[in-house]
């Protein structure tokens, strides 16, 4: 009798097992259903963290790509803080070798324009698909604070989100100026705003960054240094939290 009470028990734990936790299985979500968000940081060499200052007359490399993280590895730490499930997602790999780590994938391309990005962007999230972007972009346009650019990389969002079915947030960042001021960067933001406000959508969130660092806050005139770098982590991450894209 006691052998059959331990065998009928045994039964009735497995039934009762067999029956809990409901909903399909995906593989962007934790144990215990907390939805993983897929961040792209999308941009330049400022996502990427490429200073020419990281180069002697030689053409010598002086910080190895392991060490570059841009704003990269600050947001990463935001978050770690916070508790919130997310995966950087990219093609790119850069800051593999800093300490603490962090997730090193991105979609930073030193030197590219807006066009560049655009021409691109869909590729980039069919290899990687995202939840959400993070697009600072425009830093390296000659075309007297013209926007198009920019405007194809969302309407290049705005087709891969169509034919894939899924839907992404996209925080477009009024870029950072330069060390020394330029009037082509202030006005770029200033268009930048103004075709946001226009497209009025809202899976769009405008991150403004344009007057965010100080003059001891770059490294060279385009690039920020590490105090730079954080401040942009910080506005990220403001903006990521308010937007409640993990909730």
């Amino acid at each position: 009798m006691k052998h059959l009470l331990l065998i009928l028990f045994a039964l009735v734990s497995i039934l009762f097992t067999g029956c809990g936790g409901g909903g399909s299985s995906d593989n962007n979500s934790t144990a215990n259903g907390n939805k993983v968000v897929r961040i792209m940081p999308l941009g330049d060499s400022i996502t990427y963290d490429y200073a020419n200052a990281y180069y002697d007359s030689n053409g010598r490399m002086l910080v190895p790509i392991g060490k570059r993280t841009g704003y990269r590895a600050f947001l990463a730490y935001d978050l770690n803080d916070a508790g919130v499930k997310y995966d950087f997602v990219g093609s790119r790999r850069a800051g593999y070798d800093v300490k603490p780590p962090f997730d090193p994938d991105n979609e930073g391309y030193p030197g590219w324009t807006s066009w560049d990005i655009a021409n691109h962007v869909y590729e980039f999230l069919v290899k990687n698909p995202a939840d959400v972007i993070l697009l600072h972009i425009g830093t390296n346009d000659r075309a007297g604070g013209r926007v198009d650019g920019t405007e194809k990389i969302l309407n290049e969002i705005k087709r891969y989100e169509k034919d894939s079915h899924r839907h992404i947030k996209v925080f477009v960042a009024l870029i950072i100026n330069r060390l020394f001021w330029d009037r082509t960067i202030e006005k770029y933001n200033n268009n930048l705003k103004a075709m946001l406000e226009r497209r009025n959508d809202p899976e769009i969130y405008i991150v403004d960054m344009s007057h965010l660092l100080n003059h001891d806050d770059y490294l060279e005139d385009y690039h920020p240094n590490k105090k730079g770098y954080k401040k942009m982590a910080d506005k990220w991450f403001i903006a990521l939290m308010d937007s409640g894209v993990f909730n």
